[in-house]
């Protein structure tokens, strides 16, 4: 394959000249507000980029789902090398009207607004990488955009729809960057830890609690012996187990015969939840009145996203763009949080993330993206594209 050359700094004026032009982009995104539960205001999003990407000329399909917003995927020409995957998410967590009327409103070199830093200013980079690449001819690896819409609520709407729609848009790609909100100092993220919500229902049997209440079996003292035992489980750099909600009974005079409760879990490895899945199992199971028994129900999942083999390269490559760029040179970082790149990097697909536009203050009233990043972000990943060698 014939090397192709490309002007870095021709490059970098090209960016800062779109600078106008994304911002307002990302101003139209972010006044279309966009919860996970509005199936409409995400299609409406969704419509939105589907129309402004048609007229980039790329390839686009949109994914519809009976209860979550549309996912959108979009790509350039095939290369001959393997594809690189840009990702973001369209949905955010505020009802609509939630921030009143000036839903998108600068300050200096900040930007206020709902998801204007989770996930939509992302969204910005991802399209502004894209349309670089394209306008300097660069033809060596297939661009794929993937946008998810209900990443919120980590797909439930969608029954793990949308999970399936990272995973199909980006097999056989050789590398991936999740635009998903930038930390403030510009560290990228590496690896991040899983996360689920379980939910146990113990059942007893119900009884008066003056008359008779040896007749009766209290799903609550139950359900209460059970979160000890299952909190014991926590421990440092194991999977976290945190009970968070507990609801059960119906008067203080009755024997309660219903308990229900959630577990939310972190877990570092996709292996630990596996594992964590099968204690929590065996805590229902266990109990030494044989008139209560437990069910347990997986409500929502995140899986964690593991390092694979590239996973160091590729940040390797992502750190020399930064300070070729002069940026500093940004630290690896292990994230509590989760995120779509967990899909990818099931894969064995080396990602990124954390590569969108800085900010702080995420699914708060005072969320804010930094303004000049959205530049800044974009070229750190062009660069990061156009050095990645043939062998990626």
């Amino acid at each position: 394959m014939q090397e192709q050359q490309f002007d870095i700094q021709a490059i970098c004026d090209y960016i800062d000249s779109r600078e106008q032009s994304m911002t307002q982009l990302w101003e139209q995104m972010v006044r279309i507000e966009s919860p996970s539960s509005d199936r409409a205001e995400v299609n409406r999003l969704a419509a939105h980029l589907d129309t402004y990407l048609d007229a980039m000329g790329l390839w686009r399909k949109k994914v519809a789902f009976e209860q979550a917003g549309s996912s959108l995927v979009a790509q350039t020409e095939a290369g001959e090398l393997p594809a690189v995957a840009l990702m973001a998410h369209m949905d955010t967590v505020h009802p609509v009207g939630r921030f009143g009327e000036d839903t998108f409103r600068r300050d200096g070199d900040k930007i206020y607004g709902p998801g204007v830093y989770d996930c939509k200013g992302g969204i910005a980079v991802a399209i502004l990488v894209i349309a670089t690449l394209r306008r300097f001819g660069y033809r060596k690896r297939q661009l794929r955009l993937i946008l998810g819409g209900d990443e919120e609520v980590a797909h439930a709407l969608s029954q793990g729809g949308g999970c399936q729609v990272y995973a199909d848009a980006a097999a056989g790609c050789g590398a991936a960057f999740n635009c998903e909100s930038g930390l403030l100092n510009g560290d990228v993220i590496y690896r991040r830890k899983g996360g689920g919500i379980v939910t146990v229902t113990v059942h007893g049997v119900s009884a008066h609690a003056g008359k008779e209440p040896e007749k009766g079996a209290s799903a609550i003292r139950a359900a209460a012996r059970k979160i000890l035992n299952i909190e014991e489980l926590s421990g440092p750099n194991r999977v976290l187990y945190n009970c968070g909600i507990v609801k059960g009974g119906t008067t203080s005079n009755a024997i309660p015969d219903r308990c229900e409760f959630t577990v939310g879990l972190r877990f570092p490895t996709n292996q630990d939840l596996e594992d964590a899945l099968k204690a929590l199992q065996a805590i229902c199971d266990d109990d030494p009145d044989p008139r209560i028994h437990a069910e347990m129900e997986m409500r929502t999942v995140f899986k964690a996203m593991e390092p694979v083999p590239g996973t160091e390269r590729l940040l390797q490559l992502y750190q020399d763009a930064c300070a070729q760029l002069g940026f500093s040179r940004p630290q690896p970082v292990y994230s509590g949080g989760c995120s779509d790149a967990a899909y990818i990097s099931m894969l064995g697909i080396p990602v990124l993330c954390g590569v969108g536009v800085r900010g702080d203050a995420s699914h708060t009233a005072n969320e804010y993206a930094v303004a000049s990043s959205l530049t800044e972000q974009a070229k750190k990943i062009v660069l990061t594209i156009l050095s990645m060698p043939d062998d990626f």
